[in-house]
């Protein structure tokens, strides 16, 4: 079987259960919001699974329809940068003069407010740099050894870990002044008489009593 075709999906998308269901329904008679009620599901998810996966007219049959809805998703759906050229061009003269995504995403929203396929959110242009092959991709006369057009140089994705998996930065947690077993009046150990004499002199400083 295929791969798609027998891992779990999001709930957001119809499930084969939900098709064959879709398919009794419609069989029975009932209508569109009849059947999106009984599923809990909006009209216009059934109306376009009706419209885009029948076979021929009314004919539905779900499981034909739960392959074809499979296959759909393993196409790769070509970004609009790639369709765009224009914009292609724009976006990677802005990262070429180091330009953040975030920069460039609310520059093209002003500079085209009119011009829909013009517009990118943030995302979509980290996706389209991290992404294999990218045409983004390019050495920086600033940096001429990185080809990330990124200002941190990164040219892919760094991974994150759920909090209580992530591993703390110091092994042992550090204790600040006013945490330590012994006060700082007490110079029993080394290295603490430095810190006594440049807090004696921030007070004169402060105090007007003394200069650096």
């Amino acid at each position: 079987m295929e791969r798609l075709a027998v891992r779990e999906i999001s709930a957001r998308f119809l499930s084969q259960d939900e098709r064959i269901e879709i398919a009794d329904l419609r069989h029975a008679g009932l209508s569109i919001r009849a059947i999106a009620s009984r599923l809990g599901r909006s009209p216009s998810t059934i109306s376009r699974e009706l419209r885009r996966n029948a076979v021929t007219g009314n004919d539905y049959r779900p499981f034909e329809a739960h392959r074809r809805a499979t296959a759909r998703r393993t196409r790769r759906h070509r970004r609009r940068l790639e369709i765009t050229p224009e914009l292609q061009q724009v976006v990677a003269e802005l990262l070429s003069q180091r330009w953040s995504p975030q920069q460039i995403s609310r520059h093209l929203r002003a500079r085209f407010p009119d011009e829909p396929r013009m517009s990118l959110c943030h995302e979509s242009i980290y996706r389209a740099i991290y992404q294999t092959g990218s045409l983004l991709l390019r050495p920086s006369p600033l940096a001429p050894q990185r080809r990330s057009p990124l200002r941190t140089g990164r040219d892919h994705r760094r991974a994150h870990r759920r909090g209580e998996l992530r591993r703390p930065r110091f092994e042992q947690p550090m204790l600040t002044i006013h945490q330590r077993p012994f006060p700082p009046e007490d110079r029993s150990q080394a290295g603490h008489w430095e810190s006594q004499c440049c807090c004696q002199a921030t007070r004169d400083r402060a105090a007007g009593q003394g200069s650096w």
